[in-house]
C-alpha cells in the first residue's frame, strides 16, 4: 500500500515509494505529449506506435472515461483535501501492458471531465512514478468552484513531468497554469506538456522557462497547439508532429540528431524556410535562399557529422546518377557544391539564446549564416553575419521522428 501525503490548496501530493532513478534532466527520457480526442480505441493503436518509436513518458489529454479496457486499477489516491469548495480530484495508477510490451506499463488518470467524462487527463510510462501531484487550476468562480482543468504530474527521480490542458477557448489559462506548476516544483526540473489551445508565440512565460515546439501546426484546422513548457534549457531541443486518429497530432519531443532530416526557417524573415533556388541538378553553386514558410522539395537537409565537433549539411534532394550536395560557405553567399569536406563546408552548430533555434558559424570564416535584409521572398542567404546579430537566427523542424539512438547534434 503505498504512502500517501496530501499537500494543503495548492496542489495534491502523493508518495509512492523511493525514485526510480537519481537524474534530473527532461533529455534522460523521451517524453511526447498527445490529445486523444476522446482516447477509445486510440490506446491499442496510436499510442502503442507512440511506443514503439522510443517514447517512454507520454502525456495524455482527452484520454476518454478510463485507461483501455485491459488495464488494472492499482490504486486511488485520497480526494484532494485542504479546499474546503473542492474534493473532485483523486488520481489512479493503473497497471497496462501495450501490444509487444515484456512489462507493464503506468498510468496514472485523473478525471477532470465530471459532464461527459471523456476530457480526462492521463500520463503513461513505463516508470513507476515516486510521486503524483496535482498543480492547482488558473480559475475558480465566485462559488470556490474549479472553472478551468489542473494539471496532473508525476516525479521519476528528480524530474517532474506534467501534461496540460488548457481551456478551448484560447487557453487564457495556461500562463497562470504553468506558473501554478513551477511554483509546484520549487527547484526542480520540470516539463508541462499538452494541449495549450493557444500559439506557442501567445503563451507569455516568464525567465528561466523555455518553449519547445514542432514549428508546425499540430492539430488538422491548422494551428500549433500542443508543445512543452519547461525550466530547463535544452541546446537543440526540439519537436516532431505525427498524425494518427486524432484531430491533434502527436508531439514527440527529441534534440536535434545527425540522422535527422530538417527543415530551416529563417526567424528573422517571418520564420519562411530556406532552400536551393534552382533546382536543376547540374547547376553547382546556386544559392540558398529564403523562400516561403512551407518547405519546398530542395529545403530539405541532413546534418552529417565532420569530426571535431563540426558538420557538413547535406541537401538531401538529388536527382539519381549526380553527385551529394552540400551547403558551401566559398564566398559571401551561401550556395549549393558537391560536398569536398574542405573547410568551406564545415559549419560549427550553435543555441542561440532564445529557445530552440540555432545559429550557424561557417567554419572557414568564423561569422555566422544569416539573413542580411528584410526583402521577404527570395532573399539570399550570406555568410558573412556576425553571430552576435539577431539576423542568424534559424528554427529547425523535424522531417519525420528523429531516432533515439543516433548521435545527438553536438552544441
Amino acid at each position: 500500500m503505498p504512502l500517501f501525503v496530501v499537500t494543503m490548496l495548492a496542489s495534491l501530493l502523493v508518495t509512492l515509494g523511493a525514485p526510480q532513478r537519481a537524474s534530473a534532466a527532461v533529455t534522460d527520457y523521451r517524453p511526447a505529449t498527445y490529445n486523444m480526442q476522446g482516447g477509445d480505441g486510440k490506446w491499442t493503436a496510436d499510442i502503442v506506435q507512440i511506443i514503439n518509436h522510443g517514447y517512454n513518458v507520454i502525456a495524455l489529454q482527452e484520454a476518454g472515461p478510463r485507461p483501455p479496457g485491459s488495464a488494472r486499477l492499482e490504486w486511488t489516491s485520497p480526494y484532494l483535501t485542504g479546499n474546503d469548495q473542492w474534493n473532485g480530484w483523486r488520481v489512479q495508477e493503473w497497471l497496462w501492458r501495450p501490444q509487444g510490451q515484456a512489462a507493464d506499463w503506468h498510468i496514472y488518470f485523473v478525471r477532470t471531465d465530471f459532464g461527459g467524462n471523456r476530457v480526462n487527463l492521463a500520463i503513461l510510462t513505463r516508470y513507476d512514478a515516486n510521486q503524483v501531484h496535482i498543480a492547482r487550476p488558473a480559475f475558480y468562480g465566485n462559488n470556490g468552484l474549479p472553472t478551468s482543468r489542473p494539471a496532473l504530474g508525476i516525479t521519476i527521480g528528480n524530474t517532474l513531468f506534467y501534461t496540460v490542458h488548457a481551456l478551448a477557448t484560447g487557453g487564457n489559462d495556461g500562463a497562470q497554469l504553468v506558473r501554478n506548476i513551477a511554483g509546484q516544483a520549487g527547484s526542480r526540473i520540470w516539463a508541462a506538456m499538452g494541449d495549450f489551445n493557444r500559439d506557442p508565440s501567445t503563451l507569455q512565460i516568464e525567465r528561466g522557462m523555455h518553449k519547445y515546439v514542432t514549428n508546425e501546426p499540430t492539430q488538422q484546422s491548422g494551428g500549433e497547439l500542443d508543445y512543452m513548457v519547461t525550466n530547463q534549457r535544452i541546446p537543440g531541443y526540439g519537436a516532431a508532429a505525427i498524425g494518427y486518429g486524432s484531430d491533434h497530432y502527436a508531439v514527440m519531443f527529441d534534440v536535434l540528431r545527425a540522422n535527422a532530416g530538417v527543415s530551416l526557417y529563417n526567424a528573422h524573415d517571418g520564420n519562411r524556410n530556406i532552400e536551393v533556388e534552382s533546382r536543376n541538378a547540374t547547376t553547382y553553386g546556386s544559392s540558398i535562399v529564403v523562400r516561403s514558410r512551407q518547405a519546398g522539395t530542395w529545403g530539405h537537409f541532413l546534418f552529417v557529422p565532420a569530426g571535431n565537433g563540426n558538420y557538413t549539411i547535406r541537401v538531401n534532394q538529388r536527382p539519381p546518377g549526380t553527385k551529394q550536395q552540400c551547403l558551401d560557405a566559398v564566398d559571401s553567399r551561401l550556395r549549393r557544391y558537391p560536398c569536398d569536406g574542405t573547410d568551406g563546408q564545415l559549419f560549427d552548430m550553435q543555441y542561440w539564446d532564445d529557445t530552440g533555434q540555432l545559429r550557424i558559424r561557417s567554419v572557414r570564416r568564423n561569422t555566422c549564416l544569416g539573413d542580411d535584409t528584410d526583402n521577404g521572398y527570395g532573399s539570399e542567404i550570406v555568410t558573412t553575419l556576425s553571430c552576435s546579430k539577431g539576423e542568424g537566427r534559424f528554427n529547425f523542424r523535424f522531417d519525420r521522428d528523429p531516432d533515439g539512438s543516433a548521435a545527438a547534434v553536438a552544441f
